[in-house]
């Protein structure tokens, strides 16, 4: 929600602080520009001692100062002053650039989170719900947002809003976060709060970073998922912004436009919340590939239908199918229940195939990509909406032929399954012994 603050009122933005759509555009794009040099120091902080509480800690306190930045100039000079503009913009970027500093601790720590604190049979649930967190931050400040600041003169109240979210956040955080469970939930997870990483020097660690990500990248299974799941998340990441573009030749207002996203961005956590339920019932525990491949071909048709319902490249004119806002809603609803369905399943799958690497390497490689990806796909965005289009539907062409190559293997759940029957074997030697 804070890091999208201005792009969903950017008119009233652009009128209160007398700021170009350029400059509203920029305080959106902090998040992966700054995203990409701090990733790596928040990977180096997560595998300290106890370095996932220091990496929540921080999430909870810098938003707070953030925040609190972007009212500052409220409080100092009148939005009526001549000074409002030159005081108020540098503090709004500052601000911006804050928030961007937390996103990868909000993106790099889902794998993490649900192998430390939560056991075998609800790991890819948990790990779909911390990438939900940003997700449902997301639809809520398309919605909300809009309807809050429907003058210009209401900004005020919003930045007030965000800035008790912070700081209610923070209390919570700072009063009660233990850095691990009084047990660990499974055996990897014991692994990795014990591991001697923990205890070596920065020096030390940062080689170990380096050759961690060379194993990676001799990986052709980690290479293939890996761009994969940062495709599928780049590109969406890019197209969703442009619904009221695409839409608008077609006589869909921006409202309307809104409602798809939000409708998208819902349908996409009910996929996720469904195949992470799935996805943990031992009967389906080692069907990752099968889920990924079932979900993107789904996503692959419907996205044709929709492709076929506006102008492309192809069709610049008038769409080959009949569209009404119904059937667009619908489709970008299936659309985004079907994409979204792949996301925890990367991130698993990812976690799997390079253990006993820690979690947040391939998390954080995974993020990093998408994130370089989204700036791309940025780039091409103004004024190439018929390419947009196109480029979606290829790109999810291309995902399921990387996926169909690469090979899941579970060494994690093997390793767990192991020590498992290894701990049987010992009570029933005890037992016999007795």
């Amino acid at each position: 929600m804070f890091w999208l603050t201005f792009s969903p009122i950017a008119g009233p933005s652009r009128i209160f602080f007398s700021i170009s759509e350029a400059t509203v555009d920029l305080l959106l794009n902090w998040g992966p520009i700054i995203f990409l040099p701090t990733l790596p120091f928040v990977y180096l902080l997560l595998n300290t001692y106890h370095g996932f509480r220091k990496c929540v800690r921080i999430f909870a306190i810098v938003p707070v100062v953030a925040t609190l930045l972007r009212l500052f100039p409220l409080i100092i000079v009148s939005p009526t002053s001549e000074k409002f503009h030159d005081i108020a913009v540098p503090f709004l970027h500052i601000g911006q650039i804050l928030i961007a500093l937390t996103g990868p601790i909000s993106m790099a720590l889902v794998s993490q989170l649900s192998c430390i604190w939560f056991p075998l049979h609800e790991r890819t649930r948990s790990t779909t719900f911390a990438i939900l967190g940003a997700t449902s931050g997301g639809a809520i400040a398309f919605v909300v947002e809009p309807r809050l600041v429907s003058e210009a003169w209401h900004i005020p109240r919003l930045l007030y809003m965000h800035t008790g979210q912070a700081i209610f956040a923070c209390i919570l955080t700072l009063a009660y976060f233990p850095a691990e469970p009084p047990s660990p939930p499974s055996a990897a997870a014991d692994m990795l709060t014990t591991s001697h990483l923990i205890h070596i020097r920065p020096i030390q660690r940062l080689k170990k970073f380096a050759l961690d990500i060379f194993h990676c990248c001799r990986n052709l299974s980690c290479i293939l998922m890996i761009l994969s799941g940062a495709v599928m998340g780049g590109i969406f990441a890019a197209w969703g912004g442009l619904f009221a573009t695409i839409l608008a030749p077609l006589g869909y207002t921006e409202i309307e436009a809104g409602w798809f996203g939000f409708g998208q961005t819902i349908a996409s956590a009910i996929g996720s919340i469904a195949i992470g339920y799935i996805a943990d019932l031992p009967r389906f525990r080692r069907s990752f590939k099968l889920f990924i491949l079932i979900s993107l071909t789904l996503c692959f048709i419907f996205c044709l239908f929709f492709q076929l319902s506006v102008r492309t490249v192809i069709w610049p004119k008038e769409p080959i199918l009949p569209s009404s806002s119904a059937s667009i809603g619908v489709l970008l609803s299936i659309i985004g229940f079907f994409s979204g369905a792949t996301s925890p399943l990367f991130y698993e799958s990812l976690a799997e195939i390079m253990y006993p690497l820690p979690e947040s390497l391939t998390t954080s490689i995974l993020v990093y990509i998408f994130n370089i990806i989204t700036l791309c796909f940025i780039a091409i965005a103004p004024n190439q909406y018929k390419l947009m289009n196109l480029l979606v539907f290829l790109m999810i062409g291309l995902c399921i032929l990387m996926v169909a190559c690469a090979r899941i293997t579970y060494n994690r759940k093997d390793e767990e399954l192991r020590k498992c029957r290894g701990q049987e074997n010992e009570i029933s030697e005890d037992v016999n012994h007795i």
